[in-house]
């Protein structure tokens, strides 16, 4: 009978602390993430996740403020076994904030959050026309 009280608080102590470290990491997670890539037609794009609550927008700019894309949807953090996982849900996206349309696309992304970077490994749960995975780092913006 300790034995299994025993497992039973061990299982206990270990869920609650997952659970503690899920939620921490989705605290550590908001805010607004800036990265600089190379578009698809070979111009330079500033990509802009920003996480609040459960809650993400993301933008694609031309410049310092020319909005190419813009998407918005659902956002959770989870683990699969040892990885960090991003699910970005319900997603509607378009030019701009007022041209949005629900896009029938989820996308789940590994990543690794250490100070101020976030490192995001895109596109690797499925194929997707015009979008090859990549692995972007990304910098906390400063307020």
């Amino acid at each position: 009978m300790k034995t299994l009280t025993r497992l039973t608080l061990l299982a206990t102590l270990t869920a609650a602390t997952a659970f503690a470290s899920l939620a921490d990491d989705a605290a550590k997670l908001e805010g607004k993430w800036t990265t600089k890539k190379t578009g698809p037609d070979g111009n330079p794009v500033t990509q802009v996740i920003e996480i609040k609550k459960n809650k993400f927008t993301f933008r694609v700019l031309r410049g310092t403020d020319d909005l190419v894309i813009y998407a918005e949807g659902t956002f959770k953090a989870d683990m699969a076994g040892p990885f960090h996982v991003a699910h970005f849900t319900d997603i509607k996206g378009g030019a701009s904030e007022s041209d949005t349309n629900p896009i029938d696309d989820d996308h789940t992304s590994i990543y690794v959050l250490s100070d101020d970077t976030l490192t995001v490994a895109g596109n690797f749960d499925k194929e997707r026309e015009n979008q090859k995975p990549s692995a972007d780092v990304y910098t906390r913006s400063k307020k």
